[in-house]
Parts: structure tokens; sequence; C-alpha cells
């Protein structure tokens, strides 16, 4: 009788296991709690610093029209993180100049007098720190 339960509690979880990551859920992600801070902003990378000048923009910018978790600017660009990767999916589709890698946008616009090569090796960085380089570092 016990084996039947355990048996139909481990078939239980791993069901609920299987829909969950199947689902999009976003706790499964390893990069999912990885916030600008620690990806861009208190980062040590070896070579040039590639986020020079962080300042915090999370109130003004994350709000109705953008609805992110956290944002930041440097001289390279303004990075924003979301919950989901759709949602930063759906911003940096509408950008004209930008990059995602996983929860993480970073828009280049606008940031005048930067090296475009500084802004494509941000990128880089950015995305060897999520795992997620495949390509140029700039869509």
């Amino acid at each position: 009788m016990k084996t039947r339960a355990l048996r139909a509690g481990l078939i239980s979880g791993l069901c609920a296991a299987a829909l969950l990551s199947t689902s999009g859920c976003s706790i499964f992600i390893p990069q999912y709690g990885l916030t600008i801070r620690e990806a861009v902003v208190d980062a040590e990378y070896t070579g040039p610093d590639y986020a020079s000048n962080p300042v915090e923009i999370t109130e003004s910018a994350c709000g109705e029209e953008i609805d992110c978790l956290e944002a930041w600017s440097t001289d390279q660009a303004d990075y924003y993180r979301f919950a989901t990767r759709d949602e930063a999916a759906e911003l940096a589709d509408g950008l004209a100049d930008g990059a995602q890698s996983n929860f993480i946008v970073m828009d280049f616009a606008g940031k005048a007098g930067v090296d475009r090569s500084d802004q494509e090796a941000a990128s880089c960085q950015l995305r060897g720190t999520h795992f997620d380089h495949e390509g140029p570092c700039i869509d």
C-alpha cells in the first residue's frame, strides 16, 4: 500500500515538474535570478570596462510603458531586466538598435560618442555571463 502511494506521489511530482518546465516557468532557467547589478555593474571582467558610469534608473524607467524589474544606464547602453524572456523579447523586437540576452535587454539608442565596438563588446560580455553567446553579439 505504501509503495503504491509513494509511486503515485512520485508520478504526480514528475508530471508537475514536466508541466512547469514545458510551460516556460522561468524559475527553472539558471539565468532567471541574475540581476543587471550582478551581470553588468558589479561583474569583474578581464579587460576594458564596457559598462562605465552605471546609474540605476529602475524607478524612472520601469513602469507602465516598460514593465521591467530592474533598469540601469551606462555610457554604452541602457539595460532592462524582465520577469520572462518573452517580455524581454517584446522590448528588444521594438528597438532600432539593441540586443537581448535571456531576461536582459540592452538599448544602444541615444548613446552618442560611444564606439560601436565598445557596445558590441558590452553585449558579448553580457551574453557570455548568460551562457547565451552564439554568432554576432549585436542582433
